[in-house]
């Protein structure tokens, strides 16, 4: 499971260093992954003390970042818990679900898709 934990990625100064960035992955990385892709969605969604998600899967790249709170996150039956500022990929196919911890958790999702 591939989940990146912002204090646990190098710092990057950029902009004349005005800007200190952690790259979740670096410049360049993905491309090859996500050649001929498009941004299908980017959203926010939530989910209640002891809600889940149903394991589903989608043709997209799918990434959740969690701004607050935490969950278990399953992909393709290997779980982990993460926590707000965890950035999740989910691959192509990849049966998936989510299940918020006692708080719930709030979360942006974005995915990328081949067109069809």
């Amino acid at each position: 499971m591939d989940v990146r934990r912002p204090h646990e990625m190098d710092v990057t100064v950029e902009h004349e260093g005005t800007c200190r960035t952690r790259f979740a992955f670096p410049k360049g990385s993905l491309r090859e992954a996500t050649s001929g892709t498009y941004l299908e969605y980017v959203s926010e969604f939530e989910l209640a003390e002891g809600a889940a998600l149903s394991p589903h899967a989608h043709a997209s790249h799918e990434f959740y970042y969690l701004l607050d709170g935490s969950a278990t996150m399953t992909i393709d039956g290997e779980n982990r818990d993460v926590s707000a500022g965890d950035l999740i990929y989910i691959p192509p196919g990849a049966v998936h679900s989510i299940a918020g911890h006692e708080q719930g958790f709030r979360a942006l999702a974005f995915a990328a898709m081949h067109p069809s």
